[in-house]
């Protein structure tokens, strides 16, 4: 069977990389094509206040156009058919039993938070199925959060391996945090969660960190003078659906920055669960990673990463594989997300790695 299964996985990934390429090579010809296209029926419509016989070339003009859009609905088609193969990819771990009964478990439960969410992703992406997709506060163009498979991920390897001691960073609207506030209910743990909520307020995911620590600083003195309508929506909207879960008792939400923040924050508490998504650029991941290190247990953690496919966040992974002599483990989610782990069922890991949609692709 061990044969058997390396067979296929090695067989699905040729596939998926033959699939890429031609998906790559196809895209890039008919661009050309296109362009080509444009340019002539730019050339043509320009020349035509120079031309007194108009009628003929308009009528050329009406059959170019044409042709265009019928080769543009036939370029449509074979992209579609071919995103279809690739989606072919997901119909096995999608029917995975353990992912299943996750579903069945949380999406009804989180129904009342994603009601009040939008469904995102990135330009150009698809979604493999209903739970590929990422979320993100209606009314606002940023941050993005977590997909709903990663989600049930860290809830599935928190509640599986009885995991008690937890800590975030960030929270932006709370999406990650419910998934692992739920895990931690059942475990009877705890989870402290922390975000600066410059990301909401700089409407991206680049930002200066001493601008970030004077936005901590507004945040607590508005939290202080009680001015609770105030504070950014990202935080009204992880308290309202703690609220909601039923789980505030499980989940704190704090505003801070790290890494000055975190000593503040964990006090003398010990974790054998952190995951690890504030700021993507620069040394700040690795700074992220620093913080926590002397707050886990020495024999039993699991720190996740998330959005690996960023070369600050990869730097991170590795800083952490380094200094915990731990090697990472990636499961090829959308956001590429990975686990350093010590004491951990190495099962519950890999039960994440043939569950996700995406395989290899």
């Amino acid at each position: 069977m061990a044969f058997l299964a390396l067979g296929l996985a090695i067989g699905n990934l040729r596939r998926s990389r033959r699939l890429k390429t031609r998906m790559t090579q196809h895209q890039e010809s008919t661009e050309q094509q296109l362009q080509q296209l444009r340019s002539e029926l730019e050339r043509d419509a320009a020349a035509l206040p120079e031309r007194s016989e108009t009628a003929p070339i308009s009528e050329r003009l009406q059959q170019e156009l044409g042709a265009f859009q019928e080769r543009l609905a036939q370029c449509q088609k074979e992209v579609a058919d071919l995103r279809g193969e690739a989606q072919n990819l997901a119909v096995l771990p999608t029917w995975h039993p353990i992912r299943v009964k996750l579903a069945e478990e949380l999406r009804p439960r989180l129904v009342p938070i994603t009601d009040k969410l939008g469904p995102v992703l990135f330009p150009h992406q698809i979604a493999f199925d209903e739970l590929d997709w990422m979320y993100k506060l209606p009314d606002r163009k940023f941050p993005y959060s977590l997909t709903f498979e990663e989600g049930m991920m860290m809830h599935y390897l928190v509640a599986a391996n009885e995991l008690k001691s937890g800590y975030e960073i960030a929270t932006a609207f709370g999406f990650s945090s419910f998934f692992l506030a739920t895990a931690f209910e059942k475990t009877g743990g705890h989870l402290i969660s922390a975000d600066a909520y410059i990301e909401e307020e700089m409407e991206h995911y680049i930002y200066d960190h001493a601008t970030a620590q004077e936005h901590v600083e507004k945040l607590r003195q508005l939290h202080r003078d009680k001015q609770y309508d105030q504070l950014p929506r990202g935080l009204q909207f992880a308290l309202e659906g703690a609220a909601t879960l039923n789980i505030e008792s499980v989940v704190d939400y704090e505003i801070a920055c790290s890494p000055e923040g975190v000593p503040e924050l964990l006090g003398d508490r010990t974790l054998d669960f952190a995951f690890i998504d504030g700021g993507h650029f620069g040394e700040q991941p690795v700074l992220d990673v620093k913080s926590v290190l002397p707050y886990l247990h020495p024999e039993r953690f699991l720190m996740m990463f998330h959005d690996t496919q960023g070369e600050a966040v990869a730097k991170a992974v590795h800083f952490a594989a380094q200094a915990t002599g731990i090697k990472p483990f990636s499961i090829h989610t959308r956001n590429r997300i990975v686990a350093v782990a010590k004491g951990i069922d190495p099962a519950t890991l890999q039960t994440c790695r043939e569950m996700t949609v995406r395989q290899a692709v």
